[in-house]
């Protein structure tokens, strides 16, 4: 029987991006089993799930082209809160208004990021060819997700897609040597705010320096080995368990 911890680890990761609450053990067990009832239900997660699988398995079949980007979020049309309206449609709201997009950079909503109003084919080409003419390192894989998020080529699920997208640069489908995100809440937390400082970056020294703080806070492979490890083992049971939040009234002690 395939062993789908390493997959259930990415796509956890994946799911991440967008609040997906199933463990990597739940995740296993619905690889394992073909049924998504293991997962939990009272949110996006099945959805987010078949997503994942949706746009690992259009990648495979297109490799890592401007046709197998574009697929990757073609595929993504299991949920109606996070994926595109137009899945795999390049944004150019000169024409389109659900095109024209802003990302917010500061928690105070004052900073706004404002990606290309048009997106060309050229543009993920070009970091296609950016990685190709790289050392093609782990490194230069996170690179292409960095800057494939920046673009925010498509309407929705962009970082989705960027990260479904460095793996297939990476070409992890036999190794499963998965390119994941930080495994900790926290980290992650950060992660996420210094791509949104790539995202602000004005220059490339400005980007090399953000981008440098999201390495740091990526796991190493021995450190991926160890989560799996530690999700294979049996998880406790939170019904015996008196739960004690350190933050409370939705973290107003984060506001200091």
């Amino acid at each position: 029987m395939t062993d789908n911890t390493a997959l259930a680890q990415f796509i956890a990761s994946f799911g991440s991006l967008n609040g997906y609450g199933s463990t990597v053990a739940q995740t296993k067990r619905a690889l394992d089993t073909g049924n998504t009832n293991v997962l939990q239900q009272n949110n996006e997660d099945v959805p987010i799930f078949k997503d994942a699988l949706a746009g690992i398995t259009a990648v495979k079949k297109s490799g890592f082209t401007v046709d197998g980007i574009i697929n990757i979020n073609k595929a993504f049309k299991y949920s109606e809160e996070e994926d595109p309206k137009i899945p795999g449609h390049l944004r150019n709201s000169m024409y389109n208004p659900d095109d024209n997009i802003a990302i917010t950079i500061d928690t105070a909503g004052k900073d706004h990021y404002f990606p290309p109003e048009v997106v060309y084919k050229a543009d993920l080409q070009k970091i296609i060819d950016e990685f190709r003419n790289s050392a093609q390192t782990k490194q230069d894989a996170w690179l292409v997700f960095a800057k494939l998020a920046k673009l925010q080529p498509f309407q929705d699920g962009n970082k989705r897609t960027a990260l479904i997208a460095a793996n297939a640069a990476y070409n992890v489908w036999e190794k499963e040597n998965y390119l994941v995100l930080p495994f900790n809440e926290l980290d992650r937390a950060e992660f996420t705010i210094n791509l949104m400082r790539f995202y602000g970056a004005k220059d490339s020294s400005e980007e090399d320096r953000a981008f440098s703080k999201m390495l740091t806070l990526l796991p190493n492979d021995n450190e991926q080995i160890y989560h799996r490890s530690i999700n294979k083992q049996k998880e406790f049971n939170v019904k015996t368990m008196n739960i004690k939040p350190l933050f409370r009234n939705n973290h107003k002690g984060l506001r200091r």
